[in-house]
């Protein structure tokens, strides 16, 4: 109430006197705030009860106000005033010891107002920056301090101008030679500072503030810093500050909150993004036990990501090593290799959510190569170079139908990332030695291919040359190579037709549907390879199959991930539905990748077979037999059969409620068997577009 007394008495007072010249007032406006500081001998009297506010509110309307009335780029008297008298200086001096009570909010209102609504530069002023870099170092040192808000407003004003001048940072970095100048300029004794980054630490300090508003903003002051381009900034934060450490100790913090076992199916349906990680009301009647802490852990991850997005690679790459040391190998590894069943389903569904929702590349990488390691040497039967690959692989043959439909989620999901590493990890180290081909250049004396052919017109040759050495009855070796638009390419047709020849014509169902050709997956696969061939194009795989000396072995082996996919794939005639899907969804995924020796080892029906060796169309031949074998002994098999894919696809939703149950038991005794045929028949097809249209690379 005093406060407003006195703004208001002295309003009419400047209302009924005489008009002084801007720097006069200025100075008078100043005078009174050093006058009360000399005179006023009670130091108990809050802020709210003098008229220093009111007087530093006129000092920053008189600067704005002789900004505007000055030509552009022009420093007037009242600046020139502030910056030789050291008026900032002072201001910080007496922020710090914060008396009278509220001087400190005061003054870093006034310093957020001054670098704001000046439009000149400051910064650059030794009497600037050096007052704004004390004050800086004020901010964060008490938690839960009553000026919080005017801190995080200051630092994340300096934060935003220094997005505008980058170069400006480096006054804002304490360096070894900045500390040596400021020690003799002080006339100190003391040891030599150590490097700092004082407005980093001070965003960190705030960041765990209780005031979610507050914390929010110190993330965005972060990544402002993160992403500036200076390389000594960059630098200074990664070695200097606790950025990676904080940053990655929080993110384990979040996760330590969430319970040991989840439901898979809640942890799926939960979707999360950084600054908007809050439930609403509606939202609570549906929340699950640890959905609250899930979310606050996935938007974390989520700001994570953002932030290495757009940091300095030197800053993505140093926090995204950290997260992994400190969260992955530290929190996750042993949570993931625990014993108890449904804890491990748990942790690995979170591992599979965190990699579906990171995408920048640094990070990205780093979770890859928890996962799989960094081998990239082709495997040997027995190897275990890398135990968390190997465990996990052997989940995906768990009795537990549950835990291996989560793993197998788990590498669905590696498969979608565009990083070459997955690719090469899982399947093409074991590929490129070419070992699974009989009749391979090498066996009839020609020169090993050590790289495929840059061009088409390259690729073309090279099948000319592998038609004169194989029988007529053998197509050729390399059908991908081959120009898409070739007049004469008989056995494209004969590759689809080999697929869709599988099943036999006794177990299939899908002539009871509207669409029951192959050409119904053209579309999609068409749409699938060229997104797949977009992200694949910088790794400039070969068009035709190579076989490279240094994955030369002597016996060949498809490497225990294909080893794995084809024993599920050989026995989905006795899987869940679910199992089957997941097991084919990978297969075809992999079948999309334009490399020619992962094309021909599994789209190429009539691939010449060193003895021994397995390909995707021989494991599909025995299931087949399989299928032959067991189908006659199912009574009513094709009525079954029609039944459940119409099951399958809602058609008789109402029906089967009406079923009686003798019916609906004997249908049950044998659904997974139906449901195998199905899947088994539609992924044929799938496969025969995929080949077509990889043959082509055009939509007919």
């Amino acid at each position: 109430m005093f406060r407003k007394f006195t703004t208001i008495l002295h309003q009419a007072v400047e209302a009924l006197a005489p008009t002084l010249p801007l720097q006069e007032d200025f100075i008078f406006h100043w005078k009174a705030i050093t006058n009360y500081f000399l005179e006023k001998k009670d130091d108990r009297q809050a802020i709210e009860h003098t008229n220093l506010p009111s007087h530093m509110e006129q000092m920053l309307d008189i600067l704005v106000q002789e900004e505007t009335g000055s030509e552009s780029g022009s420093t007037g008297p009242c600046m020139e005033y502030l910056l030789q008298h050291k008026l900032l200086e002072t201001l910080c001096t007496l922020g710090r010891s914060d008396c009278p009570p509220g001087m400190k909010q005061e003054v870093l209102s006034f310093c957020s107002k001054l670098l704001s609504r000046i439009h000149q530069p400051l910064l650059p002023h030794v009497n600037v920056h050096r007052a704004i870099k004390r004050l800086i170092r004020v901010c964060g040192e008490t938690q839960a301090a009553p000026t919080e808000n005017e801190e995080i407003h200051f630092l994340c004003t300096v934060c935003a101008k220094l997005k505008d001048d980058p170069y400006l940072v480096n006054f804002f970095i304490e360096s070894s030679k900045n500390a040596i100048q400021e020690k003799s300029q002080a006339n100190s004794n003391n040891t030599q500072k150590k490097p700092g980054f004082s407005l980093v630490n001070s965003l960190l300090c705030l960041l765990h503030s209780a005031d979610s508003r507050v914390s929010v903003k110190a993330c965005e002051g972060l990544l402002l810093c993160a992403s500036l381009p200076e390389e000594s900034a960059a630098s200074c934060m990664v070695e200097h500050t606790s950025f990676c450490k904080d940053i990655t100790h929080h993110m384990c913090s979040l996760y330590s909150h969430l319970p040991k076992s989840m439901d898979p199916v809640d942890i799926e349906s939960v979707e999360a993004k950084w600054g908007l990680d809050r439930i609403a009301e509606c939202e609570d009647a549906l929340a699950f036990a640890g959905k609250r802490p899930l979310i606050s852990f996935l938007s974390w991850l989520d700001y994570c990501d953002q932030l290495i997005n757009v940091a300095h690679p030197d800053v993505a790459a140093a926090l995204s090593l950290q997260i992994r040391r400190g969260f992955l190998e530290a929190v996750v590894e042993p949570a993931l290799l625990q014993t108890s069943e449904p804890c491990a389903i748990t942790v690995t569904t979170h591992l599979n959510k965190c990699l579906r929702l990171v995408t920048s590349k640094p990070l990205s990488k780093e979770f890859i190569l928890f996962v799989l390691g960094e081998e990239r040497s082709p495997e040997k039967p027995g190897e275990n170079s890398y135990p968390l690959r190997q465990k996990l692989i052997d989940r995906c043959n768990h009795l537990s139908e549950e835990m291996s439909n989560a793993t197998l989620k788990l590498f669905d999901t590696l498969l979608q990332k565009p990083h070459e590493h997955v690719i090469h990890n899982l399947v093409l180290r074991n590929l490129l030695g070419r070992g699974y081909h009989a009749k391979s250049i090498a066996e009839h004396g020609e020169q090993i291919i050590q790289n495929g052919p840059s061009t088409q017109e390259e690729a073309l040759v090279t099948d000319d040359r592998e038609e004169i050495v194989t029988p007529a009855s053998t197509p050729p070796t390399s059908p991908l190579s081959s120009p898409p638009s070739s007049p004469t390419r008989p056995e494209v047709h004969r590759i689809v037709n080999s697929f869709l020849s599988l099943v036999p014509e006794e177990a299939k169902s899908s002539y009871e549907m509207a669409d029951s050709g192959y050409d119904t997956y053209l579309r999609d696969a068409h749409t699938q390879f060229v997104d797949v061939s977009s992200v694949c194009s910088p790794w400039e795989w070969p068009l035709s199959p190579v076989e490279d000396p240094a994955f030369h072995t002597e016996e060949f082996y498809e490497g225990v991930f294909l080893r794995m996919l084809f024993e599920k794939l050989g026995g989905m005639l006795n899987q869940s539905y679910d199992t089957n899907l997941q097991v084919t969804s990978i297969i075809a995924k992999l079948a999309l990748l334009p490399h020619a020796n992962l094309h021909e080892y599994l789209l190429y029906p009539e691939l010449p077979l060193k003895q021994g060796c397995t390909s995707l169309y021989t494991v599909f031949k025995k299931v087949s037999s399989d299928l032959e074998a067991r189908f006659q002994g199912v009574p009513d098999f094709n009525r079954k059969l029609v039944s459940v894919r119409k099951q399958l696809t809602g058609v008789l939703a109402e029906q089967r409620r009406a079923l009686s149950s003798n019916r609906l038991q004997s249908c049950i005794e044998d659904s997974s068997m139906l449901q195998g045929v199905i899947v088994l028949e539609e992924f044929c097809k799938e496969l025969a577009a995929i080949a077509f249209v990889k043959h082509h690379d055009i939509m007919l």
